[in-house]
C-alpha cells in the first residue's frame, strides 16, 4: 500500500493558537475578534518595552494572512514533490525588478485601515493591492508550510514581501532587496531562501499554467486551493558519457524573467523561463523555437 501523503501547513502555529483559544473559552471566539485580541495584547507589550514582543507592523501583516484564511480568500497551493520547492527555492532572481512588477500588477485591489492602540480598526480611503498565498510540501513537518505575502501600497510605491514559517516570521521592502542578498550571514540567507520561493512560485505558476490545477490531492480537502506540477520545461534528461545510459532527470539551471522590451509585440510583459546554454564553455546547437511568430510580428 502507497505511503498516505501528508502535507506542511501553512500558518499552523496561529491556527492552533486559535483553536486552543477557542477550546477554552466558554463563548464563540470569531477569528476576528481573536485577531483583534491578540494584535492588542501586543502592543500593549510594545508600550512597555519589551524585548521579545512581536513587531506590531509583522503582527498586522500576519493577522492579515489568518483573516484572509478563515475567510477562504489565502490562496492555498499544493506542491506534488517537495523536489520543486528545492528547484524554485534555489533559483537566482537575475530579474527581481521586473517579476516585482509583474506581482504588483497581479495583485488583488483592497482598502487600506489602520489599527489604534485600542485595537479599533480605521478605514483610511487609501488603496493597496495585494497577493497572499501559503504552500504545502509533501512529506514534511506540519509546521514546516510556507506563509507568504506581497502588499504593495502605491501612494508610497513601497513592495511589502512577509513570511511566517513555523514561528519565523517578519518582512522586508523591495529596497532591501540588494543590500540583503549580498549579505553571507545565516540570516539573511534565510531570508533571501524565502524570498526565491515567494516570488519563483508566482513565476512558475503564470510561466506554467498547464502544470497548475484547481482543487488539492484526494487525501486532502481544502477550499481555493491549487496544485502544482513539475513542468517538463524545468527538467531535463542526460546521457551518462561512454556508456550511453540515460540519467535520472534533475532540474533545469535557469531564472524566471519578465519580457519588457518592444521587440516582444505578442508575448511583452509575460514571465518566460529563461534556462542557462552555456555552461563552463560547452557548446550547444540553437535551434528556431516553432513559435518563434507568436513572439514577433
Amino acid at each position: 500500500m502507497a505511503k498516505k501523503i501528508r502535507y506542511s501547513q501553512p500558518l499552523a502555529v496561529v491556527w492552533d493558537a486559535y483553536q486552543e483559544s477557542v477550546r477554552k473559552s466558554k463563548k464563540e471566539v470569531s477569528p476576528r475578534r481573536y485577531i483583534r485580541e491578540w494584535i492588542r495584547a501586543n502592543i500593549k507589550r510594545n508600550y512597555l518595552d519589551i524585548e521579545d514582543s512581536m513587531d506590531v507592523q509583522t503582527q498586522l501583516l500576519i493577522s492579515d494572512m489568518f483573516f484572509a484564511d478563515t475567510e477562504k480568500k489565502f490562496l492555498h497551493l499544493f506542491f506534488v514533490d517537495k523536489s520543486l520547492r528545492d528547484f524554485l527555492m534555489d533559483l537566482p532572481l537575475s530579474d527581481f525588478n521586473g517579476l516585482a512588477n509583474y506581482i504588483i500588477e497581479s495583485g488583488e485591489e483592497i482598502e487600506d485601515a489602520l489599527l489604534s492602540s485600542l485595537g479599533n480598526v480605521l478605514k483610511t480611503g487609501r488603496k493597496s493591492t495585494n497577493i497572499s498565498f501559503g504552500i504545502h510540501i509533501p512529506f514534511e513537518n506540519k509546521y514546516r508550510g510556507y506563509a507568504f505575502s506581497f502588499l504593495y501600497k502605491a501612494q508610497e510605491d513601497k513592495l511589502i514581501f512577509s513570511w511566517f514559517v513555523n514561528q519565523d516570521c517578519g518582512f522586508i521592502t523591495k529596497e532591501d532587496f540588494s543590500s540583503l542578498e549580498k549579505q553571507t550571514d545565516e540570516r539573511s540567507k534565510t531570508i533571501m531562501s524565502y524570498l526565491r520561493l515567494a516570488v519563483n512560485t508566482i513565476a512558475y505558476m503564470n510561466t506554467f499554467p498547464g502544470c497548475i490545477k484547481d482543487g488539492v490531492p484526494e487525501e486532502v480537502k481544502e477550499e481555493y486551493s491549487k496544485s502544482i506540477g513539475i513542468a517538463e520545461k524545468v527538467v531535463e534528461i542526460s546521457e551518462a558519457k561512454k556508456s550511453g545510459k540515460v540519467v535520472v532527470p534533475h532540474f533545469r539551471r535557469g531564472y524566471f524573467k519578465r519580457l519588457t522590451s518592444d521587440f516582444y509585440t505578442k508575448k511583452k510583459g509575460q514571465v518566460i523561463f529563461v534556462s542557462k546554454t552555456m555552461v563552463k564553455g560547452t557548446a550547444k546547437t540553437v535551434y528556431t523555437a516553432d513559435n518563434l511568430e507568436e513572439m514577433v510580428d
